[in-house]
């Protein structure tokens, strides 16, 4: 009876040292490492409150943790995102956009030629889309080598002439900056709406990151594939005059993507282990009638990974039509200029 009764403080106890020793450790940190002297502030916090439970009073310890905790809660809250940061060379700057009527001209989109994932030729363009143009969206799931369940999102835009636009959400890293899970639970990573080519965003994960990537026709009418994008690009300018900080369950990639979903349509996803870890994701998507398929999942992934048609077409001008199997008919005249 006293084992059991003893449960549940140190449930509690557990719980909250569990948050508030990382909170001082990581909260607003960055690639500077953590200081000495959060080291020490955290090892005082632990010693007052393992003070109050030596003394014999459990009430006194958990009155003591939650005392802490609502004081470093209060701290957390003055680490404020910027935009002014040393950032890293691939997202030193964010795209913006002017909208006018149906046209939506871009700034900054991400173009960059890869030779290795630390090693490319940086570029970035200008280009206007007319929504009026819109064709389909297609939904990206990049399943992360090695960490079951992980995953990137994306998803990218088709207009007329066949044009393509892909958006990413990611962490807006410094440089020298690496992600980690829990950092992204402590105010660590400001998020960032990267616009790119595909063959910046997806040729990057397919061809030099050699992880899976499945490219999925999404199922919408144009109107809510036109409301989707808008709302999409209304964020990311947003994100310029308001910065926010990624958070790795609420505001990851694939929890911004439910949100605009969620906003302009009448679908309800339903928040489970598929939102929370991505690789999933795609059959949530199916189950919900998102994805454009008359089969099953296991054939659905089969037909729609893209690995071996990116690497056939790396670096082409028609990047975009070839990883979907599109390619444009070949003219003698082209023929005979193949390499």
């Amino acid at each position: 009876m006293r084992l059991l009764s003893l449960a549940g403080p140190l449930v509690l106890l557990a719980l909250g040292m569990a948050w508030l020793v990382p909170a001082v450790l990581l909260t607003g940190g960055g690639p500077q490492g953590i200081p000495w002297w959060r080291y020490a502030v955290a090892l005082v916090l632990v010693l007052a409150v393992g003070l109050a439970w030596s003394l014999g009073s459990r009430g006194l310890a958990l009155g003591t943790l939650a005392v802490l905790c609502a004081s470093v809660f209060a701290w957390t809250r003055t680490v404020q995102p910027s935009i002014t940061r040393d950032w890293a060379p691939d997202l030193v700057r964010a795209s913006r956009a002017e909208m006018q009527g149906s046209r939506v001209t871009l700034h900054d989109i991400r173009d960059f030629r890869y030779r290795s994932t630390t090693d490319w030729d940086a570029a970035w363009y200008s280009a206007t889309y007319d929504t009026r143009e819109l064709v389909r969206a297609w939904f990206i799931v990049e399943p992360f080598s090695g960490f079951e369940g992980a995953a990137h999102t994306m998803v990218s835009f088709e207009f007329s002439g066949d044009r393509f636009l892909s958006f990413s959400v990611e962490i807006r890293r410094e440089r020298g900056e690496t992600y980690s899970v829990l950092g992204g639970l402590f105010r660590q990573y400001e998020i960032i709406y990267v616009a790119g080519d595909e063959r910046d965003l997806i040729q990057l994960r397919s061809n030099h990151r050699r992880d899976d990537v499945y490219l999925y026709p999404v199922r919408a009418s144009q109107e809510r594939t036109a409301a989707f994008f808008l709302d999409m690009v209304q964020r990311m300018n947003d994100l310029h005059a308001r910065p926010e900080f990624y958070n790795s369950f609420t505001s990851n990639c694939t929890t911004n993507l439910v949100r605009h979903l969620e906003k302009v349509s009448e679908t309800n996803v339903p928040y489970d282990h598929r939102t929370l870890l991505p690789a999933y994701s795609d059959a949530l998507a199916l189950s919900l009638g998102l994805i454009d398929s008359d089969v099953g999942l296991a054939e659905t992934r089969e037909r729609h990974r893209i690995n071996t048609l990116a690497l056939a077409a790396q670096d082409r001008d028609d990047f975009s039509l070839r990883i979907r199997g599109r390619a444009p008919a070949v003219t003698p005249a082209a023929a005979a200029s193949e390499p």
